[in-house]
């Protein structure tokens, strides 16, 4: 191998710890128990039925901002995958908010 193979590798390599070590801070962060923030607004109702029709809704504390603006981008190929429309751009926009007022700071 190559030095330029294996810093390529490398980069892959440390990409992938990061979506592992996200998915792993989701799943066991993520499992929310209280009711989601802003009850009864249309963002909340957005969330819980876009996002909760394939998984539990995660409670918006379980990630940071930035983490959440990631997730609802990455989250689209699987959207796809499950045969449900997309997000459209007002409905990411109004979800990522959302998640973002509500996020963790951690």
């Amino acid at each position: 191998m190559t030095p330029a193979q294996a810093r390529r590798w490398a980069r892959r390599f440390a990409g992938a710890v990061t979506v592992v070590a996200i998915g792993l801070f989701v799943g066991l962060a993520g499992c929310r128990t209280a009711p989601l923030p802003e009850q009864g607004s249309a963002a909340e109702h957005l969330y819980a039925q876009r996002c909760g029709s394939c998984h539990k809704p995660y409670a918006p504390s379980s990630m940071t901002a930035a983490m959440w603006a990631i997730q609802v981008d990455a989250m689209q190929p699987k959207i796809a995958q499950a045969g449900l429309p997309p997000l459209s751009a007002g409905e990411s926009r109004a979800i990522t908010e959302y998640l973002e007022r509500n996020a963790g700071t951690q």
